[in-house]
């Protein structure tokens, strides 16, 4: 389970630091486009288990269909890291993300997700203590 928030910065390589206790010995990921303009990165146990999900939901409108697939997977790629726990980010999805010279790696329980630190500073700062108490008390929690 991935919990936690690191900050990171990105060297002149596109490759941040990803935490020890996030990598547990495994070294087959798959990175893609997340939600809010974020990446996500899944081990792949984890990442076989959306795609078998993915594939079995009934949908209604299959186009709507496809095009997720399409957004998902034309921008997926299969990674892992080097022996310093560095992975290296492509282009097109530091663009997406808006990475420019930290990161904010965050554990989202089943996955990790992988923030331009600015962004996911305007992002946190807008939710709230007010909203996430209202969400709180609305899990019951």
């Amino acid at each position: 389970m991935y919990v936690g928030y690191f900050l990171h910065a990105v060297d002149k390589k596109n490759r941040i630091f990803i935490p020890y206790r996030f990598r547990s010995g495994k070294n087959n990921y798959v990175l893609s486009r997340g939600l809010e303009k974020c990446l996500w990165l899944f081990d792949s146990p984890r990442w076989s288990q959306i795609l078998d999900k993915f594939e079995n939901l009934s949908w209604q409108d299959k186009s709507k269909q496809r095009a997720f697939k399409r957004t998902l997977l034309a921008g997926a790629v299969e990674c892992g890291m080097d022996s310093q726990g560095r992975l290296i980010i492509p282009s097109h999805l530091m663009e997406y993300a808006g990475i420019r010279k930290e990161s904010s790696v965050i554990g989202m329980g089943d996955r990790i997700e992988i923030w331009d630190s600015a962004v996911w500073k305007k992002y946190s700062t807008g939710f709230g203590e007010k909203s996430f108490a209202a969400l709180a008390e609305k899990l019951d929690i």
